[in-house]
């Protein structure tokens, strides 16, 4: 992976450090572990598959009841009577409603009703009895056994009773349907008609309950009910009487405040109190007129009507006053055309003094009169007022009475109102005890379950939920046992550890199963030697890596390598096969190669090509003459194999005789091929890695762990010289894989053809 890196720059003790995953990361995990995913997807389906074969078969028979609107209370009472504030009905009424009934059908009550009605103990789910003979020992099913003999009743047996709740209450399912009023019930049971037995009994049950609450109250409502109206009664009659008495005292007779004697009194005298005070007002302005001896004023008041006292002197004094206007006039007119000396001015001055004196005497005379008529009209007022008031004083000592009167006739109304009311009810009461009413309604009874539709086990549903836990479980297990291994597990993972890119990807061999079985026994014997002759290999995917890797390392940079040294980080990841195959491709460019078992600790290329057993390069290190061999079908190879081990083998490989040997190689042949022991467990690769000029570090797909190849890497990197180069190659990958398909540029499912080895 390109965000890879080294553990040593981040301090990584592990090796490795690990990008985040992509979905892409996540499918190619899933589908590298896909045996995990399978193999827990199939233990689920067989643990399925033995529970719905050893699970008993179970049937739910389901009922639905109607919870309808509150009726009133069993008296009928209003909410002003009885104290209770109005509310609002809506659909939080209605599903505190709902949930009320659904908790009545769940409790014990009821279900020890069911229990002891419909006899559910004996039955399978609860305390079966089971019959002697042959079969598992009852030890094994103690939890079944009950606590207390069932003999005894349930109220007696409380851990009996327990238990059997607790069973009760995990077959029954009650759910309120949401936005409406109904209330579904569902009892499920190994019988399909018990089951509908038991919600039809357990619905019968709520309704019987509902009706004895209803009837209980009732009862209870009626007695104590007869016991207060006798004081209502009593309280009612004291009322009355009270109100009677108290409306003799305010002097009302009858039934409205018309007839009230003393109120009709005071509005008289009310009336005659405002006459009198305007009588004396005008009497007063009259006698204030006069006063000022003013004939001309006075006369003025003859048109007013309330000056009738005085009528006849006010109209005698108009008419002298009409008299001395003539006169005036006349002497005036004499005086102007005759002079004062004329003899009738005289007679006319005479005339006019006494009219004149007959108006002042008639007007002191109305002043008197209209005195005197002032001073009776105040008289008269304030006789008016003082009667007034005397009557305002007995009226408003008998107000008081008078309201009493009406509280106390209002409360006598209102108590015999309720007594009326509550005696009509009472006389009900009866009838309403025997009705058996209530506010709910079966919409569907319970019916027995078809017998071959059982409700559980629900097979469908649970394969579905098998495949869909085995799937997240073998999903998990995969990414946690991805996360655990430390373990090569791609290319991009390989190149990110080693911070360089691979000459090879090598893919496993497959064996051609027909030339197996005529091989027989010599299947351990077979030659890792794979040529497209073979017959003992499909070796065409594998000859084509080969190839490949045998020109990336004839390209290296510096020059072309003649000496190459194979090994890798521990033992089993097929280092001496890439040996022997990279050895043979390198015959078939037609140049001598020399294919050296260096490996003197382990050594295997004898046994490989039955080579007859000697010493090999074990005995050339220590002076013999090597015992070098033809290939008997490719004459351009030459072995150099034995199986003696020497007792230091280090020593001899980094000795003079081994670099003398491999000079005189280098002369002999055109490439000499090692096949050295691991790295980790001894130093003879690090030994030879410096006399080789190529070192290929084989590792194997998913067996060599991080740690291993990071550390072997290292470790032969620090002791190669300038001139030599160190290159790594992937081995045992899957022909099908995406590693290998990805770096050769291959079709998934697509191989090199036969035969395209001796053409490469």
């Amino acid at each position: 992976m390109a965000s890879q890196v080294r553990a040593f720059e981040n301090g990584d003790p592990s090796g490795f450090q690990r990008r985040e995953w992509t979905l892409i990361d996540i499918f190619a995990i899933m589908r590298r572990r896909r045996a995990w995913i399978g193999w827990t997807i199939t233990a689920m389906l067989v643990l399925v598959s033995i529970y719905c074969i050893l699970a008993t078969r179970r049937f739910m028979a389901s009922a639905q009841i109607e919870v309808q609107k509150e009726s009133p209370g069993v008296f009928g009472l209003d909410t002003s009577v009885t104290g209770d504030m109005p509310t609002a009905e809506d659909s939080l009424d209605y599903s505190v409603t709902l949930e009320t009934q659904a908790n009545i059908l769940r409790s014990d009550t009821l279900a020890l009703n069911v229990i002891r009605e419909m006899k559910l103990e004996p039955t399978a789910d609860y305390f079966p009895q089971r019959a002697a003979g042959p079969g598992l020992p009852g030890w094994l099913f103690f939890w079944r056994k009950p606590v207390e003999p069932l003999n005894v009743p349930l109220e007696e047996a409380p851990n009996r009773r327990y238990v059997a709740l607790k069973i009760f209450a995990s077959h029954l399912k009650v759910a309120p349907v949401a936005g409406t009023r109904l209330i579904d019930v569902s009892y499920s049971n190994p019988d399909p008609a018990l089951a509908a037995s038991v919600v039809n009994c357990l619905i019968q049950s709520l309704m019987d309950y509902s009706f004895q609450a209803r009837y209980r109250a009732t009862a209870q409502a009626s007695t104590w009910l007869g016991s207060q109206l006798v004081e209502l009664k009593k309280q009612t009659d004291d009322l009355e009487s009270k109100a009677v008495r108290m409306e003799r005292d305010t002097g009302m007779y009858g039934a409205d405040g018309s007839h009230n004697v003393m109120l009709s009194r005071l509005e008289t005298l009310n009336e005659t109190l405002a006459s009198a005070e305007s009588n004396r007002i005008l009497k007063e302005a009259i006698y204030r007129i006069s006063q000022s001896e003013d004939p001309e004023l006075i006369s003025g008041l003859a048109g007013n009507a309330g000056a009738s006292p005085s009528t006849n002197s006010l109209a005698l004094l108009q008419t002298l006053r009409s008299q001395e206007a003539p006169l005036r006039a006349e002497l005036a007119e004499d005086e102007t055309r005759y002079g004062p000396a004329y003899p009738k001015i005289a007679e006319l001055h005479a005339q006019l003094d006494g009219v004149e004196k007959s108006i002042q005497d008639e007007t002191h005379r109305v002043g008197e009169r209209s005195r005197t008529d002032y001073e009776i009209a105040a008289s008269a007022e304030e006789a008016a007022r003082d009667a007034l008031d005397k009557q305002k004083a007995a009226a408003e000592a008998s107000n008081d009475r008078a309201t009493a009167y009406v509280l106390a006739k209002q409360e006598a109304d209102g108590s015999r109102s309720i007594y009326e009311g509550l005696l009509g009810r009472l006389k009900q009461a009866g009838i309403l005890e025997g009705l058996r009413a209530t506010n709910m309604t079966v919409v569907n009874q319970g019916r027995m379950p078809p017998p071959d539709h059982p409700r559980s086990p629900n097979i469908p549903l649970y394969y579905a939920a098998a495949l869909a836990g085995g799937l997240l479980m073998g999903s998990s297990l995969a990414l946690l046992r991805e996360l655990q291994d430390q373990r090569v597990q791609s290319l991009e993972e390989l190149e990110g550890l080693l911070g360089s890119p691979l000459l090879g990807v090598v893919p496993s061999l497959e064996f051609n199963r027909r030339s197996l079985a005529r091989l027989g026994k010599r299947r351990e014997l077979m030659p890792r030697l794979a040529l497209p002759e073979s017959p003992q290999y499909n070796a065409a995917s594998f000859v084509e890596a080969v190839c490949s890797l045998r020109t990336s390392v004839l390209q290296q940079e510096g020059g072309n390598p003649q000496t190459l040294l194979i090994t890798s980080s521990i033992t089993g990841e097929g280092k001496s096969r890439m040996a022997v195959n990279l050895a043979g491709a390198l015959t078939q460019l037609g140049k001598k190669v020399l294919l050296v078992d260096a490996d003197l600790r382990r050594p295997s290329l004898s046994r490989e090509f039955y080579e007859s057993q000697g010493s090999g390069l074990a005995g050339a290190l220590s002076g013999d003459v090597p015992q070098i061999r033809r290939h008997p079908e490719m004459p351009g190879l030459s072995l150099l194999c034995g199986d003696e081990i020497p007792s230091r083998p280090s020593e001899l490989l980094a000795s003079a005789t081994m670099a003398r040997l491999l000079s005189y190689w280098r002369v002999e042949y055109d490439f000499i091929v090692l096949d050295s022991p691991p790295v980790l467990p001894v130093t003879d690769a690090r030994i030879l890695s410096r006399l080789c000029d190529v070192t290929l570090l084989v590792v194997r797909h998913g067996y060599a762990s991080k740690q291993s190849v990071q550390r072997s890497h290292r470790m032969i990197a620090a002791n190669l010289p300038g001139t030599s180069k160190l290159g790594t190659v992937l081995n045992g990958v899957s022909a099908d894989s995406d590693e290998y398909c990805a770096y050769y540029g291959y079709k998934r499912g697509m191989k090199p053809r036969e035969g395209s080895y001796a053409n490469a």
